[in-house]
């Protein structure tokens, strides 16, 4: 396609090489920077973080941001902007109910005032962005390693998020991924009780309802009806720190049953796709920090038989969410304009 992309009104967008207002929306908090390329990569400057329900609707956020860039004196403000956002587009509207408003993609760009504007899943962004991160920002779980290809983006948050990051005859490329909605499989006889207890509360049994941030408040929940006692946490917040304190025993059981229960779920996405290596982002894996590494996680991701030692020599590792979904964006934006 050259040096320009077409988005998706069919109107000539400019070049990757110039600067991009980027966006990585989630269900609790949007991320919004101007990003320049720098190099062979990308560099975000002018960036502010927001609470999504203190605003009426994604246009909002970004004409909020673009006052403020030009309050700090951004004279120069992109005509092009990508929106990495948990959902999936269909037609002209995002599919996604952790967000704190509709998204209409036209309507976006009318309100917004920004002709080339793209939403594109929030994990295909940060799928985009892995090839761009430093070694040194990737935290060791499993095998030491690289980033062999098939890579797969894992990302408990708001929501589950997960996309795969391949090599396509010598090009990367990023399938998105709706694990999340995939229904929750459970390993051991307490599993089985929680799934049990989700069951009769929601029906459908989503794995993002234990492997998200609510998720983890809703496992907790469910081992206090187990055990017939009271709950005394009721955000995931609050929740990790009992557990980091070590003061509250059922806490600290709900986290180690959580990461467990996320190794497993990895494992067997890991063998479902192949995968080479396998990074954990999102909101909550940064909370969980002390907690990954201790060793239940990596014994569920290994505990799948006859191919526990093939998952043996993949690299695990744990990334901090940051600005990667920013850098994503202009990753997936300049990945476009090359094809």
């Amino acid at each position: 396609m050259g040096d320009r992309a077409v988005d998706q009104a069919g109107a000539t967008a400019p070049a990757a090489t110039a600067r991009l207002l980027a966006a990585d929306v989630g269900g609790t908090y949007a991320r919004v920077g101007l990003v320049d390329p720098q190099g062979n990569g990308f560099v975000v400057g002018f960036h502010r973080r927001y609470q999504c329900a203190a605003f009426p609707s994604l246009a909002a956020v970004l004409r909020h941001f673009r006052d403020e860039a030009a309050e700090a004196g951004e004279a120069t403000f992109p005509d092009a902007c990508v929106v990495a956002i948990a959902g999936v587009l269909q037609g002209d509207h995002l599919l996604n109910g952790n967000l704190a408003w509709p998204v209409s993609l036209s309507g976006t760009r009318r309100d917004a005032g920004i002709r080339h504007l793209h939403l594109i899943n929030d994990f295909e962004a940060l799928a985009w962005a892995l090839p761009r991160i430093p070694q040194a920002q990737f935290q060791p779980l499993g095998a030491a390693g690289g980033l062999p290809l098939p890579a797969l983006l894992l990302g408990p948050g708001t929501g589950l998020g997960a996309a795969l990051l391949v090599d396509q005859g010598g090009r990367l490329a990023v399938q998105p991924s709706e694990a999340g909605q995939a229904a929750l499989a459970a390993g051991t006889p307490l599993e089985l009780d929680v799934v049990r207890l989700l069951q009769a509360r929601f029906g459908h049994v989503a794995s993002e309802r234990v492997f998200s941030g609510p998720g983890l408040v809703h496992l907790y929940e469910a081992l206090c009806a187990l055990r017939d006692l009271p709950p005394r946490w009721h955000t995931p917040a609050a929740l990790v720190e009992a557990a980091d304190r070590g003061d509250d025993p059922l806490a600290v059981e709900c986290i180690a049953l959580f990461c467990g229960w996320l190794g497993s779920f990895a494992g067997d996405l890991a063998l479902t796709f192949r995968a080479g290596s396998v990074c954990l982002a999102g909101g909550l894996t940064g909370h969980l920090q002390r907690h990954l590494p201790r060793g239940d996680f990596m014994r569920r991701f290994l505990d799948k038989g006859v191919l526990s030692d093939s998952l043996r020599q993949l690299p695990v590792h744990a990334l901090e969410h940051g600005d990667l979904g920013l850098i994503g964006a202009a990753a997936w934006r300049d990945a476009q304009s090359q094809g």
